[in-house]
């Protein structure tokens, strides 16, 4: 449902050229909320896309617990595949899929994060 509503979106802006891109890098985001904000209840996630200028902007917000993804230190590629830990190599790979992430809370409106896709020249 998300995979196709973040296309049809794209599309109807006339921003095809990195659907895919996209699709995967609000999927991370969406299932890290659904994993850990909303670990041990159910909730939403209010999912809004707009052009910015060039730039299209998808806004994810939700009311489960606050979470900066940029608290978590960038994973260790180089290290053998079987010293690695298993996971956390999702919001690595947004922050390598988007232009832009910006992450805020308030107590009132939740957590809100700001995935940025520039237009390619």
């Amino acid at each position: 449902m998300i995979a196709d509503f973040i296309e049809r979106s794209m599309k109807q802006l006339g921003r095809d050229e990195s659907i895919p891109q996209v699709q995967m890098a609000v999927d991370e985001a969406c299932t890290n909320i659904i994993k850990y904000a909303y670990a041990e209840s159910a909730g939403f996630i209010d999912i809004s896309c707009e052009l910015q200028g060039d730039d299209f902007v998808v806004t994810l917000r939700d009311k489960g617990k606050p979470f900066d993804p940029k608290s978590v230190p960038l994973p260790d590629l180089k290290a053998d595949l079987d010293k690695r830990k298993i996971g956390g190599l999702g919001i690595f790979l947004m922050g390598q899929l988007m232009d832009d992430l910006s992450y805020s809370f308030d107590v009132k409106g939740g957590n809100k994060l700001v995935m940025r896709k520039k237009q390619t020249p």
